[in-house]
C-alpha cells in the first residue's frame, strides 16, 4: 500500500502551512495553531494596548523557556522566574523587531491588540545570540594571546553574560585549548579565573610627599611574565574606590592622599572585568548587566603590601639641579649627542613635575612648544618616571625620537584616567618639535618585524610615527595637523556611509574600487565640512582619548609607499564613547607631508567578518 499523499492533499497542506506562517487568517489560528508566541493587550488607545500586548508576549515566552535556565540560575543563587523574565526582555530589541500586530478592537477609549512572533523567529534569535557569544570568545582568545588583558576580560565576561541568557546555556560547547570541546560556560569561567591567577602586579617604586600627605605608587603589571598591553583597574581610597585607571604597556600607578597615604599598609586593587560603562556598545549585554544577577570573581581583587615591601623611593633631581640620567637603549648607531637628547627629556620631565613650564621653552621649536602646552593642558599630569625606566633612542631621517615617558592623565570633570607613554621627537636643530602618545609595543614590534619588501627600517618607523601622531592629534586637538594630512579629495566613510568629493583629483581618481552601491550610501561631505565637524567635537569635550586595540598593516603591491592600516579603535571622550573599526590608506612617499587618501570607520565588521581594506580600493 502506497504511503504517498494525493496531490490535492499535499496542496491543501501547503496552503495551510502558508496560512499559518506567513498569512494568518484569524486571531484564533494564531492563538491555537502552536506556531506562534503571542500576547493580547488592552488599553485606552492602540499604542497603549500594543505595549501591554508586548508585555504579555514576553510573559508567554518566559513561561515556555523557563526550564532551560534552571542550572544557570542555581549557579548565581537567583530567582528562576525573575531571571527568565529579565533574560527574555534582553531579547526584546531583536525579537520584537520581528513581531506582527493584529488589531482586535479599535474604538475610542477602548483598544485590544494581538502581537505575535513565530517560533522559528525566536529560534533564529537564539542562534544569533549564540554566534555573538562565540565571536566574543574568539576576540577574547586573541586579546589574551596579545596580552590585551582589558579586552580579554571584557570579551570573556560578556560571553559569559550572554551565555547565561541562552536557553541552551548548559549544552553549548567550545574548543578553548587543544582539540577538545568543553562546556562553554565552564570554559569561560576557567579562562577568567586563569587570567586573574597569572596576572602579576608589582610595586616598583613609591614617591612620597609630606605636605599634603601623598604616596605616588608605581606599578609593573605583567601577564605570564609579559607586560600587559592594556588593563583597567581601580584601588581603595578608604571611603570608596578611585576612578578607573586605563593602564597600558605594563605600567600602572595609584595615588593615595591624606589619611590613606599616612596609614594604609596595603594597596587594595580591583581589576575591572564587567565593563558596565562600555556595555552600551552592545545593547544585549547592557540589558543583561542591568537586569540579571551575574557571577562575581573574587580573584579580581589584589592586595599589595606597602609597609613590608622593599621598595626604594623614586630618584629625585640632584642638589645641583641636574636631571636624573636614566639608561638609554640606542636603536642603530650610537652618537654622542644622544646623551644630550636624554638630558633634555629629563629636564622637561622635571619641569612637568614641578609645573615650571615656561622654563622649558628653550628645549622646543615653536611647533614643539605649542604641542607641549597642549600636552600639559590635556589633563592633570602625573609623570611616572621610575627608576627602572630606560629610554629608547631612535634616529629616523633627520629626526631623533626619545621613547618614552609614562604619564598619568586625570580630568577635572570626568572620572576617566589614562596612562600614556609619551614620545619626544627632536628636529635637526636638536629641538623638540613633536610630542606623541606611543603605540603599544606589540603593534610596534609587528611593524618592525615585517620583511624588507614591506619597507626599510626608516620606512617602518615613519609608519609608526605617523600612526602615533594621528591618534595623538585627536587627544591634543591638533586640528591644523589633521587638516594638513587629509588629502583635499580624500574618501571618507563614517559608519556605513561613504562620503567623497564629487570631482576627485588625478592622484586619487578611480580609487573607489570594489565598493558597490549595496554596500554603501554616498552623501556629500567635503574635507572642510569634515574638519568643521571635528572642530565641534573638540569644542564640546573636556578630553578625547583613542586606544588602538590591534592593528593590521599592509602595503600595496606597487613600489610606492602607500600603506593600508586596519585598526580596532576604542574612542573615549567626556561626552561619548564607542568602539569601531578604522581603516586608513596613507601615502608616505613624502614623509614630511604624509597624506590620508581614505579613512573609513564602521561600528561593526561586515557580514563576512571583514572590514574595509586595501582590496576595496583601486589605485
Amino acid at each position: 500500500m502506497s504511503n504517498k499523499l494525493p496531490i490535492h492533499k499535499i496542496a491543501l497542506l501547503l496552503l495551510l502551512a502558508l496560512s499559518l506562517s506567513a498569512y494568518p487568517q484569524s486571531v484564533d489560528i494564531i492563538k491555537n495553531s502552536g506556531y506562534y508566541y503571542w500576547g493580547i493587550g488592552t488599553g485606552s488607545n492602540f499604542n497603549a494596548a500594543r505595549r501591554n500586548a508586548l508585555e504579555n508576549l514576553s510573559e508567554s515566552i518566559s513561561v515556555q523557556v523557563q526550564s532551560d535556565f534552571e542550572q544557570v540560575v542555581r549557579q548565581v543563587n537567583g530567582d528562576l522566574t525573575s531571571h527568565v523574565k529579565s533574560v527574555v526582555r534582553t531579547y526584546s530589541s531583536a525579537v520584537l523587531d520581528r513581531y506582527e500586530t493584529r488589531s482586535i478592537k479599535d474604538e475610542p477609549g477602548d483598544s485590544e491588540v494581538l502581537v505575535y512572533i513565530t517560533r522559528q523567529d525566536l529560534n533564529l534569535m537564539f542562534q544569533t545570540r549564540e554566534q555573538m557569544i562565540r565571536d566574543f570568545i574568539h576576540q577574547a582568545q586573541r586579546a589574551e594571546r596579545e596580552y590585551r588583558i582589558a579586552d580579554a576580560l571584557r570579551y570573556y565576561y560578556w560571553a559569559l553574560v550572554l551565555n547565561s541568557s541562552h536557553r541552551d546555556n548548559v549544552k553549548l560547547r567550545h574548543i578553548f585549548e587543544g582539540n577538545q570541546e568543553e562546556s562553554m560556560i565552564m570554559g569561560i569561567n576557567d579562562r577568567i579565573r586563569s587570567i586573574f591567577s597569572f596576572l602579576d602586579f608589582t610595586i616598583t617604586g613609591i614617591r612620597e610627599q609630606e605636605s599634603p600627605p601623598t604616596q605616588e605608587i608605581h606599578l609593573s603589571i605583567k601577564y605570564h611574565n609579559h607586560p600587559v598591553q592594556d588593563i583597567d583597574y581601580s584601588y581603595w581610597l578608604g571611603d570608596g574606590y578611585a576612578s578607573l585607571v586605563h593602564a597600558r604597556n605594563g605600567i600602572g600607578a595609584a595615588i593615595l592622599t591624606g589619611e590613606a597615604a599616612r596609614n594604609f599598609d596595603r594597596l587594595r586593587i580591583r581589576i575591572e572585568y564587567q565593563y558596565f560603562s562600555k556595555a552600551g556598545l552592545v545593547p544585549e549585554v547592557e540589558l543583561m548587566l542591568n537586569n540579571v544577577e551575574l557571577p562575581y570573581f573574587e580573584r579580581s581583587e589584589i592586595h599589595l603590601p606597602l609597609k613590608e615591601s622593599i621598595v626604594r623611593p623614586i630618584k629625585q633631581p640632584t642638589a645641583t639641579g641636574q636631571p636624573i640620567r636614566r639608561n638609554f637603549e640606542v636603536i642603530g648607531t650610537y652618537k654622542p649627542e644622544y646623551n644630550t637628547y636624554r638630558d633634555v627629556v629629563e629636564y622637561v620631565v622635571q619641569g612637568i613635575r614641578d609645573q615650571n613650564h615656561e622654563s622649558q621653552r628653550q628645549w622646543f621649536s615653536d611647533e614643539g612648544y605649542e604641542m607641549y602646552q597642549k600636552l600639559i593642558g590635556y589633563g592633570n599630569v602625573t609623570v611616572l618616571d621610575r627608576e627602572t625606566d630606560t629610554f629608547r633612542i631612535v634616529r629616523v631621517g633627520d629626526e631623533v625620537m626619545v621613547r618614552s615617558v609614562p604619564m598619568l592623565f586625570a580630568f577635572r570633570n570626568n572620572r576617566e584616567r589614562f596612562i600614556e607613554s609619551v614620545v619626544f621627537s627632536f628636529n635637526n636643530q636638536n629641538k623638540i618639535n613633536s610630542i606623541s602618545f606611543s603605540l603599544g609595543q606589540i603593534a610596534i614590534d609587528d611593524i618592525l618585524s615585517r620583511p624588507e619588501r614591506f619597507g626599510s627600517y626608516e620606512d617602518k618607523y615613519f609608519l609608526i610615527r605617523f600612526m602615533e601622531d594621528y591618534k595623538t592629534a585627536y587627544s591634543l586637538e591638533r586640528l591644523d595637523y589633521l587638516k594638513a594630512i587629509f588629502d583635499e579629495n580624500a574618501l571618507i566613510i563614517v559608519g556605513n556611509v561613504v562620503k567623497r568629493s564629487p570631482e576627485p583629483v588625478e592622484n586619487v581618481r578611480g580609487m573607489y574600487g570594489n565598493l558597490s552601491e549595496d554596500q554603501v550610501e554616498y552623501i556629500w561631505l567635503n574635507k572642510s565640512e569634515y574638519m568643521e565637524r571635528l572642530k565641534m567635537v573638540f569644542n564640546r569635550n573636556e578630553f578625547i582619548n583613542i586606544h588602538f586595540e590591534d592593528n593590521q598593516v599592509r602595503k600595496t603591491e606597487k613600489n610606492e609607499k602607500i600603506y593600508g592600516i586596519q585598526i580596532a579603535q576604542h574612542y573615549y571622550s567626556s561626552t561619548y564613547a564607542d568602539k569601531g573599526y578604522l581603516f586608513l590608506m596613507i601615502d608616505l612617499n613624502d614623509t614630511i607631508n604624509p597624506k590620508i587618501y581614505v579613512r573609513t570607520w564602521q561600528p561593526q565588521k561586515n557580514p563576512d567578518g571583514s572590514i574595509f581594506g586595501l582590496e576595496d580600493f583601486r589605485f
